[in-house]
């Protein structure tokens, strides 16, 4: 694989192009998995969009043939139902949820000035942990996507430029006739020496291609001109590819596809089966006088004959027809695929139907419940982790390089970490129990400590002041109390 050094020599920037734009996994349409996820069912031919509407035969009910037959109409099309789950997007959403759903913590190896300023930057600035769930639900949707870091100039409130750091999403495009296209290229240690992203600008009142090319040195900008490409290079302030990138094989419901095209098409046939034989129908035997829909206190009025023969005195009847034809293979069919749905891809059915009746479970009976789900945001991270750890070095360049330079020495050789914690609601009064009890019954914490997790504190010290005045004056009563028992005896 040639080196990006070697690519940008090449006098032919069309052929540095198509050289850079080359997929990390062959013939991968994004676009389909986009579509799907919001709702589209044409990717295979057993999914449910691809149900053709029925074709009835109709006849004439007043002309014949020359044989005498009903003449035969234009036949009449009825559409069926396609009936489309959302399970692509609840699937997903759990998965982002236990990646990024838990409270995110940042340390450092100093808490000094420059890693309060990261903490801001990354916090209240960027507000990455946003970034990071749309990232990852883009990616397990769309099967790949790309964050590019930016520095914006503004005018503060004070009238002096400020330069802060901006993040954008690089994805699939809402509107399909878009063009946006992203690339990465890794050397021959699978390290990303440049990005390129492709999409269309309008230039002098035309639309023309044109791409931006990210290394760790320069950024390139080039548009299509009539001429051939008007190129643009920049020096990279960063000092890194400002870039990250993930992708994962095929999207997370993938793997359940057929089921899930299973589920949706039988749930359609019977939605049409419910249209079809639903309402009732009423059976009549003999003549009969049928009330209109609008006649009130409505009644069946049936002709009286008398038989010729027996001289007896008869008339006809009605009743409703019914479908009394019940389906539990239907109903079976419709669960197991359910359950193997969520199963097949360690989601948890975390609905209220299925959580109202789990009782008061303890909290390492719900962590074993969800143990799958773990096991699979475990495996998650084996892509998200990197692109953490990736985000906090580029942040820490563009706070380094070019927004707050005062504070490299601070943060150069800073350690800093970002985790998320669990999802999963913790009960803490079973935390302190079991915590009391290793410890003897005796209590874990101090009361300082305990009062300043009470959410009714406001004022730490006013309280414990409050506190040790109450316990002064409890003391003084008691000393009261047992000296007047004392006189009595």
């Amino acid at each position: 694989m040639p080196s990006i050094s070697e690519i940008l020599t090449n006098e032919d920037f069309g052929q540095v192009v198509s050289t850079l734009c080359v997929d990390t996994i062959e013939y991968r349409e994004p676009r389909e998995y986009y579509n799907e996820y919001n709702g589209e069912r044409r990717r295979r031919k057993t999914s449910v969009g691809w149900r053709e509407p029925k074709r009835l035969e109709v006849y004439s009910d007043t002309l014949v043939d020359k044989n005498g037959e009903p003449v035969r109409l234009p036949d009449k099309i009825v559409d069926v139902a396609r009936i489309v789950t959302n399970f692509p997007k609840k699937e997903v959403r759990t998965s982002v949820a236990f990646l990024f759903g838990g409270q995110m913590t940042i340390t450092g190896a100093d808490q000094n000035d420059g890693f309060q300023e990261f903490k801001r930057v990354w916090e209240r600035r960027l507000k990455m942990q946003s970034v990071l769930k749309s990232f990852a639900r883009k990616v397990l949707s769309e099967s790949k996507a790309a964050l590019v870091f930016y520095p914006y100039t503004s005018k503060g409130l004070d009238g002096n430029l400020i330069t802060e750091l901006k993040v954008k999403t690089l994805s699939v495009p809402r509107n399909e006739n878009t063009f946006s296209e992203f690339y990465p290229h890794f050397d021959d240690n699978d390290d990303m020496d440049a990005f390129i992203h492709r999409y269309q600008v309008n230039s002098n009142g035309m639309i023309r291609n044109s791409c931006t090319i990210w290394t760790a040195d320069k950024i390139i900008t080039a548009i299509d001109e009539m001429g051939g490409w008007a190129i643009k290079e920049v020096p990279n302030l960063f000092g890194k590819i400002p870039v990250v990138y993930a992708d994962v094989f095929q999207p997370e419901w993938d793997e359940v596809a057929f089921l899930m095209d299973a589920r949706e098409m039988r749930i359609s046939r019977m939605v049409d089966t419910n249209d079809y034989y639903g309402d009732p129908m009423l059976k009549t035997f003999d003549v009969a006088d049928l009330p209109t829909k609008d006649t009130v206190g409505k009644e069946l009025s049936f002709t009286s004959k008398v038989h010729p023969e027996t001289q007896q005195l008869y008339h006809g009847d009605a009743e409703y027809l019914t479908w009394n034809g019940s389906q539990p293979s239907v109903d079976k069919e419709l669960e197991e695929t359910k359950c193997e749905l969520f199963s097949g891809t360690s989601t948890p059915d975390l609905s209220f139907d299925n959580l109202k009746g789990i009782g008061n479970l303890s909290g390492v009976a719900r962590k074993f419940m969800l143990m799958d789900a773990t096991i699979k945001a475990s495996e998650n991270m084996e892509s998200f982790g990197p692109v953490v750890q990736r985000c906090v070095s580029v942040v820490l360049a563009g706070i380094c390089n070019i927004t707050n330079i005062k504070y490299r020495s601070q943060l150069v050789n800073n350690l800093i970490d970002v985790e998320f914690g669990s999802i999963l609601p913790e009960d803490l009064s079973e935390t302190l129990q079991t915590l009391s009890l290793a410890n003897g019954g005796k209590p874990i914490n101090a009361q300082r400590t305990v009062t300043a997790h009470s959410p009714l504190t406001e004022d730490l010290d006013e309280e414990m002041k409050l506190m040790e005045e109450e316990e002064d004056t409890a003391a003084q009563r008691n000393n009261m109390i047992g000296l007047t028992m004392g006189y009595g005896e």
